[in-house]
């Protein structure tokens, strides 16, 4: 069976070619609003690495300055262990 094709325009080739412009619309507008957000989104996690990289980097001087106070603690130790031995030994 061969196809026709009709010039006519009903309502309802009207009302689907409006809905489907409507849909394309809100779909793009959609898509611009997301896309929006997602902007705003990565701009704020940017600045939340950011903050979060200094406070990184005070506490491994913290670490740091505590390392070498346990160290120097340590050689403390040290140097009473050997008295205490000197002492014991006399």
């Amino acid at each position: 069976m061969p196809f026709e094709f009709d010039r006519k325009m009903s309502l309802g080739n009207l009302i689907t070619i409006g809905v489907v412009l409507f849909g394309a619309v809100g779909a793009w507008f959609t898509l611009v609003a997301g896309q929006q957000g997602l902007s705003r989104e990565m701009i704020q996690v940017q600045a939340n690495v950011a903050a979060h990289e200094s406070r990184i980097r005070s506490v491994e001087i913290a670490q740091a300055s505590q390392s070498s106070d346990l160290r120097n603690i340590q050689i403390g130790i040290s140097e009473i262990k050997a008295a205490l031995s000197k002492l014991s030994q006399q």
